[in-house]
């Protein structure tokens, strides 16, 4: 939407599935095939079934997903500044990671505690940004250095009327409580908030793509006035 209306990305932070777009946004990828990939990508192109030793399921297979799709290996590499956004296991920091392997940032920022494995690096211990920043406005803002910064929380309304049928069910719902606890802390510091309602749709059902992305680009399109002001201030 922004691309579409003009408006130009000076850098992009992301956090969990928002590293991986924002990854793929950063090396040049054209958001109309970002959605195509989205729309197309399943949970079994991503994991296989297996116990790893910290966390239910391997990260393997993700790891190969997002090499096969990324065009870009390394953050040298890409046309706008990037950050992805992991938390440090052990005490809980958040971790902005610029510089590297660009699969290996983005594999961490998606590592969601006790289902996937934490991704060992620099001698640390990585899981998911959103245990530490759901909505990763201080990692433009302070890593990036670029401001005015427009945030766009996915999951306005995700708490309301959860499925806790399974293990996965109940460890998403979970890791959601904490990430609207910090996505809260940091929204007051953007300039601009765009909040996408996910109400009705759980976090991992892929299969509402076409209805989350429906109501993102509406989501954006609301807010495209005031995104533009912000871009001549």
């Amino acid at each position: 939407m922004l691309v579409d209306a003009g408006i130009p990305v000076k850098a992009v932070a992301g956090t969990s599935s928002g590293a991986v777009i924002g990854a793929l946004f950063a090396a040049g990828v054209q958001p109309r095939e970002i959605a195509r990939l989205a729309l197309e990508t399943h949970w079994h192109d991503l994991f296989r079934v297996g116990v790893a030793r910290a966390g239910l399921i391997s990260g393997d297979g993700l790891e190969r997903f997002l090499e096969r799709v990324m065009p870009s290996q390394e953050f040298a590499d890409l046309g706008v500044p990037f950050a992805a956004v992991a938390t440090d296991l052990a005490s809980g920091n958040r971790v902005d990671i610029t510089s590297g392997s660009l699969v290996r940032a983005v594999l961490a920022s998606c590592s969601l505690p006790v289902l996937l494995e934490p991704v060992p690096e620099g001698g640390r211990r990585l899981v998911d940004g959103g245990v530490s920043s759901q909505l990763p406005v201080r990692a433009v803002r302070e890593t990036l250095g670029v401001t005015p910064v427009v945030a766009v929380d996915v999951n306005l309304g995700g708490l309301e009327q959860p499925r806790l049928e399974t293990l996965v069910d109940v460890a998403v719902h979970l890791a959601q409580f904490w990430s609207a606890r910090t996505a809260r802390d940091e929204e007051a510091e953007a300039d601009l908030v765009i909040g996408v309602d996910a109400r009705g749709i759980a976090l991992h059902d892929l299969s509402q793509g076409c209805e989350l992305l429906r109501r993102g680009r509406e989501a954006a399109r609301t807010s495209l006035p005031a995104i533009r002001a912000l871009a001549h201030r």
